[in-house]
């Protein structure tokens, strides 16, 4: 378990997140008796068409032009309907002010979410600073063994061949889960 939580670990180290706060959760599965257990993340999904936008009453969930969907905390005002509204309940609420959080001469950007703030709603924001750096997000990196994949499933699967993603597979398709992965 302790390697496995080293993903979990780089986000709140990186967005200042109490531990009791985690944008990507890990959880042991296992497909029968006769097959070994493996680890599985569970991040945001960045939708393609996402619940969480829709039913945000004031704008504060919203989508960019790359897919990422992101919360600005400036705006958002604690109803919780987005976390209602996420298929994958990927979402947390931060009821407190994190202890220890010492990030004034920081500027805030809903790229960050740094420092979380008291009354609002956070999750997987995917490090668009890393992207925009052309690094991979803080859970990828942090992640052992190359376990956690980043990219666009669809595109790499045309451009280098199936064998890149053949572990992926495109979770609740269904209620429009994104092109965007772990």
């Amino acid at each position: 378990m302790q390697n496995a939580r080293k993903c979990i670990e780089a986000c709140q180290e990186g967005h200042k997140l109490p531990n009791d706060h985690e944008w990507m959760k890990i959880y042991l599965m296992k497909e029968s008796d006769g097959t070994a257990p493996y680890w599985f993340p569970k991040p945001c999904y960045h939708c393609d068409n996402p619940l969480c936008v829709s039913v945000c009453p004031v704008g504060a969930t919203y989508k960019r032009s790359d897919g990422i969907v992101l919360v600005d905390t400036e705006r958002c005002i604690g109803c919780k309907f987005c976390m209602t509204g996420c298929p994958y309940s990927a979402r947390v609420f931060h009821w407190k002010k994190p202890e220890g959080v010492t990030d004034e001469n920081q500027p805030y950007s809903p790229e960050t979410n740094v420092p979380p703030v008291e009354g609002t709603v956070g999750k997987c924001v995917f490090c668009p600073d890393k992207l925009r750096n052309n690094e991979l997000p803080r859970c990828a990196t942090a992640c052992p063994m190359g376990a956690i994949y980043f990219g666009d499933v669809l595109e790499d699967a045309i451009t280098n061949g199936t064998e890149t993603v053949r572990f992926s597979e495109i979770m609740m398709e269904e209620v429009g889960t994104g092109i965007w992965n772990i």
